[in-house]
């Protein structure tokens, strides 16, 4: 079998929103919190004694603020830190399809990143024939969910081989190293959800 290692610092990196989404959240929610207590930027600048122009860039997305500043500007304006950092709830939002990641012996493409709101992300991935894809231990409170939509999937857990047929699903508590497998000389598809736990 083939077996494909997947650096930790990849599998990591993807939970995390990258620093322009990070930025725009803060600038929407500082705006939002301002409003809402009737404050205008020269208020909050007196309170927090953050300036004026870093304050207006900062609801405008232009800058992200350090760390020292936003504790700054949670105590001018009464406000909680993660309610600054809390992406706002979707509604509703599509993942249109793309084309998957190719990687050696396999392909995977991200249908919803990382959500602050739902603590999982959403994955879909093909596995070519007898490929292994071994995995690090992942957090306490980690939830894997694997649901088989083409072929037979195999998850191997604490040296016991786990197989899953087309329309079968899997979960299970992801704190140990774990491989997902196709033991088939035929493509397996999967899609699956990381679960990061409350």
């Amino acid at each position: 079998m083939n077996k494909i290692y997947v650096p930790e610092s990849a599998a990591k990196n993807e939970k995390f929103a990258d620093t322009e989404e990070i930025t725009r959240i803060i600038g929407v929610n500082l705006k939002r919190n301002r409003l809402e207590r009737g404050l205008s930027l020269d208020e909050v600048s007196a309170r927090s004694t953050v300036s004026k122009s870093m304050l207006s860039d900062i609801e405008r997305g232009r800058k992200c603020p350090t760390a020292a500043v936003l504790y700054k500007i949670c105590e001018g304006i009464n406000v909680s830190l993660p309610s600054l950092l809390r992406a706002p709830e979707k509604i509703i939002e599509v993942s249109k399809p793309k084309k998957l990641e190719q990687r050696e012996g396999y392909g995977t493409q991200t249908l919803f990143k990382y959500d602050i709101n739902t603590s999982m992300e959403i994955h879909k991935a093909r596995i070519l024939p007898n490929t292994e894809i071994p995995a690090e231990a992942h957090g306490v409170k980690i939830w894997e969910y694997i649901m088989v939509i083409d072929g037979v999937f195999s998850l191997i857990l604490d040296n016991e081989i786990y197989e899953i047929g087309k329309g079968e699903a899997i979960r299970f508590l992801a704190n140990r190293e774990h491989i997902y497998a196709n033991r088939t000389n035929k493509d397996v598809l999967i899609y699956y959800i990381v679960y990061y736990g409350a």
